[in-house]
């Protein structure tokens, strides 16, 4: 196949000679059935003024970006303790000394609840039971003092107030501390003969007896003495217990 021409013509374009060879193909085709004529150089500079455009698709597309995602930790375990047996006893132990703390605060407020009840005038007379405790307490006069007794054939200070006590029906504390403890706070004016007589601080008792009135007691003073009526001694104060 024979190009035209015109196809040497500087002036033409890329799409202009691309227009004319194919012009020419189909010329050449043309040729072998005598249907088709070679058309005007013009149509070719046409042709060549078209413009060329690539196509859309052949534009390569920017991706978005992709923003990493950050791994999670995973999460601790809980840590186990583990606690000796030592650490476990010294735990009880603090536990206990706390409770007992506790107790003793309890009674030392309750105790200073009756002393402010007594000195604002709200104290109950004994009456005829003050009588009765006095009258019973002298019936012991002579019995031995033993360190730690509770009677009846011998006793310690505390050991003889809660046993008097007790046979009036009223139930005291052991110790002389704990006595004091449980016991309503009165003052010296408003003591009666059958109230109990205590010495020394209000945390350090270390003697009780039962009061007879006029500044006398009915006290088991001491080892090597007994039951006795006796005067009172050192700093006092009194209780009444009902």
């Amino acid at each position: 196949m024979s190009l035209p021409s015109s196809l040497t013509d500087s002036s033409l374009t890329r799409a202009g000679i691309a227009a004319a060879l194919v012009t020419a193909s189909a010329a050449a085709v043309a040729g072998s059935t005598g249907a088709f004529s070679l058309p005007s150089l013009d149509s070719s500079h046409a042709a060549a003024s078209m413009s060329y455009a690539p196509a859309a698709n052949s534009i390569p597309v920017q991706r978005a970006a992709v923003t990493p995602v950050a791994a999670t930790a995973p999460a601790a375990a809980p840590a186990v303790k583990h606690t000796s047996p030592a650490a476990q006893q010294a735990a009880k132990q603090a536990a206990d000394q706390a409770a007992a703390a506790k107790k003793a605060a309890q009674q030392k407020a309750a105790a200073a609840k009756k002393s402010s009840s007594a000195s604002s005038g709200s104290v109950a007379g004994l009456g005829p039971l003050g009588d009765r405790i006095v009258s019973t307490a002298a019936s012991f006069e002579g019995t031995p003092y033993v360190y730690g007794a509770t009677g009846p054939s011998s006793f310690d200070c505390s050991g003889f107030t809660s046993y008097v006590f007790k046979k009036m029906g009223i139930s005291l504390p052991r110790t002389a501390q704990q006595q004091y403890d449980a016991v309503q706070h009165i003052s010296k004016s408003q003591a009666q003969p059958g109230d109990l007589v205590f010495m020394g601080g209000s945390d350090s008792i270390y003697h009780v007896a039962i009061y007879a009135g006029n500044n006398k007691i009915w006290t088991a003073p001491e080892p090597g003495e007994s039951v006795k009526l006796g005067n009172m001694f050192g700093d006092v104060s009194f209780g009444r217990a009902r």
